[in-house]
């Protein structure tokens, strides 16, 4: 159990044991266990324990800006546009200076099994330090961050459809060391629709930014509407952080942060670090397709009959969420 302080303790409880089993099986690095986190139950390795205290207490400060996601819902490409807005347009830092070190990750879950993960917090230590105005990544839900979030930054959140995100999560399991995931998408849907990958659940993970989507310091974005029209989300981005940029500088911003770009550069694009020790070889990239709707062309009848009844099941349980996101 974690104490956050000023609220309730959040709660982490390891798995059944069969569960527990299974995901050892099937996740080459999940050795040390999982533990379920908080009252939405989210899927964590045991020495995010550690942690926990620190993330409900971290101190954010009045011109950060968090980039709060699921993972694989648009995040790095978000972090790269936020990033170059709020610092004068920076490209050749950006270009230059790897991403992590720029816009760090608060809550990097680093679990590799021929090491003694998450001792040294050293990603928590980085988000501590970088100097104003930080953008901050996590992948962290509302519940788990400091009740007062709101009151002191400002907050994206990037939504993606969960059936693309499922898609581009399984290609990411299976890269990362970290993870190390040996089945196929069949199976990984499999475990997606019972709520059993990292992370999740999707739904929980939605419904709390969703209910707090009317507050003047949070901004919603869906992925699928920065692939359609990104000057008109980036303009949007630009009155909610007060950047003041032209539309020749969102424009410039938008070339900057294009997926052929984000995907030809190391500072972005991690599988183009040669031998990086994080990553399986042989695998898809770490910034890969970018695409919306693709999903459909990925999963089998038998597979989208049980999304479906995902969606229908596990939006209903946890309240209101995105309609797009539920309907046809």
């Amino acid at each position: 159990m974690a104490d956050n302080g000023d609220s309730c303790p959040v709660m982490a409880v390891p798995l059944a044991p069969k569960i527990q089993q299974e995901l050892q099986t099937k996740f080459g690095s999940f050795d040390k266990g999982l533990v379920e986190v908080g009252p939405g139950r989210y899927l964590l390795p045991q020495h995010c324990r550690l942690y926990l205290d620190k993330y409900a207490q971290f101190r954010f400060r009045p011109d950060d800006v968090v980039v709060m996601t699921f993972p694989r819902s648009g995040t790095t490409w978000t972090q790269e546009m936020v990033w170059c807005m709020t610092h004068d347009l920076d490209f050749t830092t950006a270009i230059n200076t790897p991403h992590r070190e720029r816009s760090p990750f608060l809550d990097f879950l680093k679990q590799h099994s021929d090491v003694n993960p998450g001792t040294t917090g050293v990603f928590l230590a980085r988000a501590e330090s970088v100097p104003s105005p930080r953008i901050i990544k996590t992948h962290l839900p509302f519940s788990l961050l400091p009740p007062s979030i709101l009151e002191s930054c400002k907050v994206i959140y990037v939504a993606r459809h969960p059936g693309d995100v499922c898609v581009s999560y399984y290609h990411l399991q299976r890269l990362f060391k970290s993870a190390n995931f040996k089945g196929d998408l069949e199976e990984f849907l499999d475990l997606w629709c019972r709520d059993l990958v990292l992370r999740g659940p999707y739904w929980s993970h939605l419904s709390e930014a969703w209910a707090k989507r009317t507050h003047p310091n949070l901004l919603w974005l869906y992925f699928e509407d920065m692939k359609k029209d990104l000057l008109r989300e980036l303009q949007r981005l630009d009155h909610f952080l007060a950047t003041g940029l032209t539309e020749d500088e969102l424009l410039q911003v938008a070339q900057h942060s294009s997926f052929a770009n984000m995907k030809a550069r190391p500072a972005t694009n991690l599988s183009l670090i040669p031998e990086s020790p994080g990553l399986m070889p042989g695998e898809a990239e770490f910034v890969r397709k970018g695409a919306t709707g693709d999903w459909v062309n990925r999963f089998t009848p038998q597979m989208k009959a049980k999304f479906q009844a995902w969606v229908e099941t596990g939006s209903k349980a946890v309240g209101e969420v995105p309609p797009r996101y539920t309907q046809g």
